[in-house]
């Protein structure tokens, strides 16, 4: 993976990431350079999107890769994104730092600075003038020129308008009817089983049976401990290597965690249970 990125900022400015000493460097169109020095994870988070620009990385893979090993919050990926867009100046319609909707987050290509655009840029600068091209164009261009601005003009029709909307409200009619579960045979039905256990009571979420047990075997010394303060509901659903924990205490205090499986914490279940209904020390 690349350790130096550059891209653009709708400003009109460029900002270089140095990912190896997690520096961003920031030039604007006015006023002096700044170098703002990022926290691990917003680095790494940084890095894993500008690696790849314009392909979607998923919620989990980036808590994988910026949070390797360590149990956060579950809002900690959504305080990181908020933190870059301000810094890169993104903060109100984040085109740069896309959210894509039920898949994760991307960074817009179209800003990425490569060799290749740096190449294009030169040869622009180096192209004739526009007299020169206008010379150069022979005539038989000239019906091309013609048709493609009358498909231009068709394009911005309003005739076009209503296919379109009818199209878009198609689509969306089909959302809906998927999210209402017209749809049942194409999605696997979700499973819950509650599980008491003293004062507490665990709901264990998984896409089935199996996977049901699994989750519950992993959290049997929770399931017995059975400690003082352990008390309120706690739902536990797994994805891929991730473990994601919501609580609701006596009191109506809820807590939120996300953990790796493979963290190498003791007694790693029942530690983030005890940090899910306690709160964090």
């Amino acid at each position: 993976m690349k350790s130096q990125f550059k891209f653009l900022l709708k400003s009109g400015g460029t900002a270089v990431f140095d990912a190896a000493n997690n520096q961003l460097h920031i030039s604007l169109t006015s006023g002096d350079p700044r170098a703002v020095t990022l926290s691990y994870s917003e680095s790494r988070l940084l890095q894993l999107l500008l690696d790849s620009p314009g392909d979607t990385r998923s919620r989990n893979e980036i808590m994988e890769y910026a949070w390797d090993n360590r149990v956060v919050a579950a809002g900690s990926l959504n305080q990181a994104i908020f933190t870059l867009r301000n810094l890169i100046e993104d903060g109100t319609d984040h085109e740069l730092l896309q959210t894509v909707p039920r898949r994760g987050y991307r960074f817009n290509a179209q800003y990425v600075v490569d060799e290749s655009t740096l190449a294009c840029a030169a040869a622009i600068a180096d192209a004739p003038t526009a007299n020169e091209q206008v010379d150069a164009v022979p005539a038989a261009a000239a019906p091309t020129t013609v048709r493609e601005s009358r498909l231009a003009r068709l394009l911005r029709s309003p005739k076009l308008l209503v296919p379109a909307y009818g199209a878009m409200c198609c689509l969306l009619a089909l959302v809906a009817l998927y999210r209402l579960g017209v749809f049942d045979g194409a999605a696997s039905d979700l499973v819950i089983e509650d599980v008491a256990a003293g004062p507490t009571t665990f709901h264990f979420v998984g896409d089935s049976a199996e996977e049901i047990a699994r989750i519950r075997e992993a959290f049997k010394p929770a399931l017995d401990a059975r400690e003082d303060g352990l008390a309120g509901h706690v739902w536990i659903n797994r994805s891929n290597r991730l473990y994601d924990l919501s609580c609701v205490r006596t009191d109506g205090a809820t807590e939120n965690l996300i953990f790796l499986e493979d963290n190498p914490m003791a007694n790693l279940q029942l530690e983030m249970v005890r940090r899910c209904m306690r709160g964090w020390p």
